[in-house]
């Protein structure tokens, strides 16, 4: 099985699951989903996972900054909306992400997300979905046995330090 197809399942298993019992987008007005008028915002796309939209016109494929294992990611612009059915796991699972420590994760909310979500600001995860944070637990639990997508989740995890370094 192709990457690209396990990711087709990771979104099938997500279904309409999200960090709360509806779309959190409704709290905040899709605040995640806007760019500026001067600059293209994105989330990054795991490896692989570019295939699933490079022949989408309603998005939008750029290269990064960010380098893991030779390799640059690539992030996914959108036009402020989209079928929600064809997000890409960062969307999906935003606004927590995995952060790397050994050979095992834990789920944090992004620190990047706190200048544009809410949910970021709540009482821990306390708040979230249980089943939510039981999926994302196991689709990243999945993902950390495909080596590239290790090294992508280590070298974001390094940003993520890096962010939380310089931002204090």
């Amino acid at each position: 099985m192709h990457i690209s197809e396990i990711y087709k399942s990771i979104y099938k298993y997500y279904g309409d699951t999200t960090p709360l019992l509806f779309d959190c987008g409704k709290l905040c007005n899709g605040a995640c989903c806007e760019s500026s008028d001067d600059e293209e915002t994105g989330m990054y796309l795991f490896p692989g996972e570019e295939k699933l939209f490079k022949d989408n016109p309603d998005f939008k494929i750029v290269s990064s900054e960010f380098e893991y294992a030779g390799k640059v990611a690539d992030i996914l612009i959108c036009k402020g909306y989209c079928d929600r059915n064809l997000r890409p796991l960062s969307c999906r699972i935003f606004p927590v992400i995995p952060y790397i420590e050994k050979d095992n994760f834990k789920l944090i909310f992004d620190p990047r997300a706190k200048s544009v979500c809410p949910l970021v600001e709540l009482d821990g995860f306390s708040q979230l979905d249980k089943e939510f944070i039981r999926k994302t637990e196991n689709v990243i639990r999945l993902l950390m046995k495909f080596k590239e997508t290790r090294l992508f989740l280590d070298g974001l995890t390094d940003i993520l330090d890096d962010f939380l370094r310089f931002s204090i």
